[in-house]
């Protein structure tokens, strides 16, 4: 394949060697690397910054002095702000977001199974309060709809919390204390 070739300049039309496009692109990357860019990025990069000397017809020559590295870290930075503010307009992307894993309902299951057997050794108006809980009702919502009086509200609950904590210690799933 031919190299490409650049914009005709006062010296007249002269192609890019293979080797010198080469060579740039490895200290392109490695700056995008060092920068602390992956390698997908770093090489993207270093793809569209090729792209863009090349359509500018910067001289062969500027390509190897401290311009490029200049040049690059501006690339950098102009990547680093556009993916940052994609970032914050959608959130999070595909590639980042973690696999759905089955065990994460595991614990869920599990806290189900203790709140049933915790409703099973309430007494009744306690059982249906925290039935009602459950339901997503606030605790004044579900004590009104049982009629329970705003002065006992705070012992029913308190009542399913000391059942909930006995069965928790019962079963040795409570943080133990650090003395």
């Amino acid at each position: 394949m031919d190299a490409p070739q650049r914009k005709s300049s006062e010296e007249g039309s002269e192609a890019y060697p293979a080797d010198s496009i080469r060579a740039s692109y490895r200290i392109i990357a490695r700056i995008c690397l060092d920068a602390g860019l992956d390698n997908a990025d770093a090489d993207d990069l270093a793809q569209d910054l090729w792209e863009w000397l090349i359509r500018k017809g910067v001289p062969n020559s500027a390509i190897a002095t401290p311009w490029l590295k200049a040049a690059v870290q501006n690339y950098v930075l102009r990547f680093r702000r556009r993916s940052y503010w994609q970032r914050v307009r959608e959130g999070r992307s595909l590639e980042s977001a973690p696999e759905p894993q089955a065990s994460a309902l595991l614990p869920m299951l599990e806290s189900n199974e203790l709140i049933d057997r915790i409703a099973s050794l309430l007494p009744k108006t306690e059982r249906n309060l925290l039935a009602l809980l459950r339901r997503g009702y606030s605790n004044a919502e579900a004590a009104q709809i049982l009629k329970i009086p705003r002065g006992s509200r705070s012992y029913h609950y308190s009542q399913i919390v000391a059942y909930a904590r006995r069965e928790a210690k019962r079963r040795n799933i409570l943080p133990q204390k650090n003395h």
